[in-house]
């Protein structure tokens, strides 16, 4: 099975101010305004867990833009016609992706008492950890000249939680998604019977045969805070890999089904080249949530 690659993804969306709370007390600070005719109470910064105002994102994470009370735009019998455009710069000034006109499809104007702009993004491919970038997204007006354009600095960090070391292997990226939930999982809950995958892509320093088969041992171990083994496996790979599927995505599944676990639950994943004696050790801990 290959499990989906997390990309960088743009979207912007139009719904009912009444499906969400007013988020005042966790305006995003730190980011640059211009502007022309239309003006914004503030702009919400949210993930799963709730509201967060940060600079650095975990690799993977999904994040909402929410404009608060968002006015100026010129009415059409008393209906407002938004569009968006948003960027993403590499701090060189690359453009990794440009996503413009993202309303222009929509035929249907909102009053500005109703209008409910929202931007959501997935810090992702071909964006990667330990480096920088510019988001700017330029909502603008289809009848009229007027804008607000906005930008923030932030880089994208490996989550914390996760802890590994190498000798001689090297990753680029490395993170835990639910495929249940289509998301990178970055506060290391997990529900009870759910799957979670740790992805490493992109890994490198190991051997191959004249196939381009490498030879690995991987295991992997989970350990409950009494100290009982909930499960063991010192053979996940069992026979040679091609070197390419390495490369692409490597991953390991957990899943708990015992519902009396005593939490943190340590899991520990590791892999070694038996040819060049080249390893990695991952380790994290899980929350079950009951």
């Amino acid at each position: 099975m290959k499990l989906p690659k997390l990309c960088l993804v743009l979207l912007a969306a139009l719904l009912f101010s009444c499906e969400f709370s007013t988020y005042k007390a966790g305006y995003l600070q730190d980011y640059t305004v211009d502007r022309k005719g239309i003006s914004c109470d503030g702009i919400a910064m949210s993930n799963y867990m709730g509201i967060v105002d940060r600079t650095e994102f975990y690799y993977g994470e999904k994040i909402t833009f929410a404009y608060e009370n968002m006015t100026g735009f010129h009415l059409q019998e008393g209906l407002a016609y938004p569009d968006m455009d948003i960027h993403f710069i590499s701090k060189q000034g690359d453009t990794l992706m440009s996503n413009l006109n993202q309303m222009a499809q929509a035929t249907k104007g909102y009053t500005e008492a109703d209008l409910n702009l929202r931007t959501e993004l997935v810090f992702a491919t071909p964006m990667l950890p330990n480096n920088e970038y510019i988001a700017i997204v330029h909502v603008h007006d289809k009848h009229s000249d007027a804008y607000y354009k906005w930008s923030k600095n932030f880089t994208i960090i490996h989550s914390p939680l996760i802890q590994t070391t190498t000798k001689g292997m090297r990753y680029d990226i490395q993170y835990l998604y639910s495929q249940l939930r289509n998301t990178a999982v970055i506060d290391n809950k997990i529900q009870l019977n759910e799957t979670l995958y740790l992805l490493i892509e992109n890994l490198d320093g190991f051997n191959t045969d004249e196939d381009g088969n490498a030879d690995l041992q991987a295991s992997i171990r989970l350990t409950a805070n009494d100290g009982t083994m909930i499960d063991e496996n010192d053979n996940l790979f069992p026979n040679l890999v091609n070197a390419n599927d390495l490369k692409e995505q490597l991953y390991a599944a957990v899943k708990i089904t015992n519902p009396n676990v005593e939490n943190p639950v340590t899991c520990v994943v590791k892999i070694t080249d038996n040819r060049n004696g080249n390893s990695l050790e991952t380790a994290f801990d899980l929350t079950v949530m009951q």
